[in-house]
């Protein structure tokens, strides 16, 4: 299941998960649904704090996604995605005949930030 985070971070303050989907434009409601169920598994874990699914604006063939989920540690997001119940459901949304995804996992830790001031 290449579509997990490959890596553990090993890092002890907070990280964020950005992940890409792309799936063909008439299974993108589905994937909202299917996904919904494997982020809700997700958002149970310690250390989880905030998931949001993004979706392109643009219409074309695949529609493009991007998920952001922050974490309140890498270590935490490793536990997480050991979780045998979330890679059950990681697992049917990957092996869905009905869902053709690509996805591009990545954990990020923040180097630079603005806010107003």
């Amino acid at each position: 299941m290449s579509q997990a985070l490959q890596s553990k971070t090993d890092i002890d303050e907070p990280v964020t998960l950005i992940k890409n989907y792309t799936v063909p434009a008439g299974e993108a409601e589905y994937f909202i649904d299917v996904y919904r169920e494997n982020a809700r598994i997700m958002s149970t874990q310690p250390g989880f704090l905030r998931s949001r699914l993004h979706r392109a604006l643009v219409d074309a063939p695949e529609v493009r996604f991007v998920h952001i989920a922050e974490w309140s540690s890498g270590t935490a997001l490793d536990r997480a995605t050991a979780n045998p119940e979330w890679l059950a459901s990681l697992r049917r949304m990957f092996d869905d005949p009905g869902l053709h995804i690509t996805s591009e996992p990545v954990g990020y830790r923040v180097v630079v930030e603005l806010q107003p001031s």
